[in-house]
């Protein structure tokens, strides 16, 4: 594993760092690949208050804990980062409940019914106590105000020019709090995690880096503002490729403020969320072929549907086996809507199989010896893994197309090894060779997935990486 020095902070941590957004407690295999990360290297964990409605946290300190109990690692080895400012969840309603009791939260911005936002000293005060106690923490490393940005997109304004103002002074005052909590030793460093850093100048929702450093100053010339985060990868270059002013990693590499890279491996460009990694294809199958076996499946749903109706079922449970027994029509009109594999792998899992194997599981219980049944429900479960497994390497097929320039362009800075790599590795790979970047923050919820980027944790440098971004 690789290290750096998380720019004036002077903290030690991994090259590459656990990124904890859909971490939860409650899932052993979140578990396993924490303590996989840990015991290969990697010290630093991102995480934030919103993540699992805290359970990412919640997990995060429960190994720690244990690891530091059982001295496998020491808790000054570990770098913690964790964000406040989305209220969601049971936030939402402890900032409801305030709100009843007339002593609301201020300067809550309410994006949706179910979404507020806010950075004021008394929500952000409750937030580090909050998170301290998930953490089973005394200190938090680095606190990042989260996404503030969200004052600008969903609050109502007339004056663009005020407006910013406000935000500014928004983020002032919570640098004035997040001193204090320095002090009181509650947390180490602070800093802002924004998704529009990247952005043009001329962006609604643009938060200069150059104003915040001002901000930082003009609270304490020796002020613990020290850490950034923002979103960039292969395809959203924005961090380093900027024409109009200078880059905002440019203009943090040259103030001594460490940078953490996230959403590594998902670009989202014109509204699509594009995953950057290499997925498997087990058979090439057509859009036409694709077709045929849905309506195949269809046929076979339509069938079972009128079989089983004349058993003593009761209405309910007819009509949740009908429910679930809707994979072709539901297929026949979302089929061309899934530009993701990830997305259909997620629907797959968490959708499809399971829906398909609840009433095979519950027609079998009927003790069904119609033999014209029982082959039809046999030919179901068949059919519909076919139909699933050709969607998925349709869907596969089209992303390597999408990405192929990509990987055309990525071939003259990588080496004949690394041409081998597969995206997820190229991609990270690349953000890891920029001398401005400290941390990439990885998503790895499975203990494959931190298999798969500790094989690139002790790689050197791509030479001229920049030059991708800048291009």
């Amino acid at each position: 594993m690789k290290y750096s020095i998380l720019g004036k902070t002077g903290l030690k941590i991994s090259k590459i760092g656990f990124g904890s957004y859909r971490v939860d407690n409650r899932i052993k295999e979140h578990v396993t690949a924490i303590e996989h990360a840990l015991k290969n290297g990697i010290n630093l964990f991102d995480t934030s208050s919103n993540y699992s409605d805290g359970g990412s946290e919640i997990l995060i300190g429960k190994i720690l804990t244990d690891f530091f109990n059982k001295k496998i690692i020491d808790q000054d080895e570990i770098v913690i980062v964790s964000k406040g400012g989305y209220i969601q969840g049971k936030n939402l309603e402890i900032a409801k409940q305030r709100e009843i009791n007339g002593n609301p939260y201020t300067e809550v911005v309410k994006c949706s019914p179910d979404l507020w936002h806010c950075i004021s000293p008394e929500f952000l005060k409750d937030q580090i106590t909050y998170s301290l106690e998930r953490l089973q923490l005394n200190r938090i490393d680095v606190y990042l105000l989260h996404n503030p940005e969200y004052f600008l997109n969903y609050s109502n304004f007339d004056n663009l020019e005020a407006h910013r103002k406000e935000y500014y002074n928004r983020i002032k005052n919570a640098f004035m709090f997040l001193e204090e909590e320095v002090t009181k030793g509650r947390i180490s460093y602070y800093g802002i995690s924004s998704n529009t850093f990247p952005s043009a100048e001329d962006e609604i929702d643009f938060t200069s880096l150059e104003q915040v450093l001002k901000i930082a100053n003009e609270v304490s010339s020796t002020n613990h503002f020290a850490v950034i985060q923002l979103p960039m990868n292969l395809l959203e270059k924005g961090g380093l490729n900027n024409h109009e002013q200078k880059s905002v990693l440019t203009i943090a590499h040259e103030n001594g403020i460490g940078v953490l890279i996230n959403r590594p491996l998902n670009a989202i460009v014109k509204r699509k969320l594009h995953r950057l990694t290499s997925f498997p294809i087990k058979e090439n199958y057509t859009k036409k072929e694709i077709i045929e076996l849905i309506k195949d499946i269809a046929s076979i749903e339509e069938k079972i549907k009128t079989a089983i109706s004349v058993y003593n079922i009761g209405n309910a449970d007819l009509k949740s086996y009908f429910d679930c027994l809707s994979l072709g029509e539901i297929l026949s009109g979302y089929f061309s809507k899934f530009d993701s594999p990830t997305h259909f792998l997620e629907m797959k899992q968490q959708y499809f199989i399971p829906r398909a194997n609840y009433v095979l599981s519950a027609l079998e219980k009927l003790g069904v010896e119609d033999s014209p049944l029982l082959n039809q429900l046999n030919t179901y479960a068949v059919t519909s893994n076919i139909l699933l497994d050709a969607i998925q390497s349709h869907i596969a097929q089209m992303n390597k197309k999408f990405f192929k320039p990509l990987e055309f362009k990525l071939e003259k800075y990588l080496n004949k090894e690394e041409q081998s790599f597969d995206l997820s590795q190229k991609a990270v790979l690349m953000l890891l060779s920029l001398k401005e970047v400290s941390s990439v923050l990885v998503g790895m919820r499975k203990k494959v997935y931190v298999e798969n980027i500790l094989q690139i944790s002790d790689r050197e440098s791509i030479i001229n990486a920049e030059k991708f971004f800048c291009d």
